[in-house]
């Protein structure tokens, strides 16, 4: 009896653990699958404001080669904050020239308004933005 308890027990557990691990990847696949329409959203949202005619930006989904703003392609390993980026997306000649590229000073205020239709939209160029590495 003893045996047939401590068999029920291991396998008991043995389900739980399973559980759990299984719980945790389908947990995981989900982020990802957030991820990755927030990352659609912004590309459509950068291909739409025509971001590539001043801007490189080289990711798996994006080819872009300009040259008149600053490369976005590893934007986020300059550390801006969420607050900044929104400001250079929806007022950019706010940016004050210490802020920005070296080499890029006075340009920002070049840099079109993006005509976003919702915080959603901001939300998840940002968020875009600072993944890049």
């Amino acid at each position: 009896m003893c045996c047939v308890v401590r068999k029920s027990l291991l396998i008991g557990i043995t389900f739980s653990i399973l559980a759990l691990l299984i719980s945790g990847c389908l947990e995981s696949r989900a982020g990802r699958r957030q991820s990755n329409a927030t990352g659609e959203l912004a590309t459509r949202l950068i291909l739409q404001g025509n971001c590539g005619s001043c801007h490189t930006l080289q990711t798996q989904d994006l080819n872009l080669t300009g040259q008149v703003g600053p490369d976005l392609t590893r934007q986020g390993l300059r550390g801006r904050s969420s607050e900044w980026l929104r400001q250079q997306i929806t007022d950019p000649s706010s940016i004050p020239d210490h802020e920005v590229v070296p080499g890029f000073e006075g340009k920002q205020k070049f840099m079109p308004i993006m005509d976003l239709a919702s915080d959603h939209e901001l939300d998840a160029l940002v968020e875009f933005l600072q993944s890049l590495n």
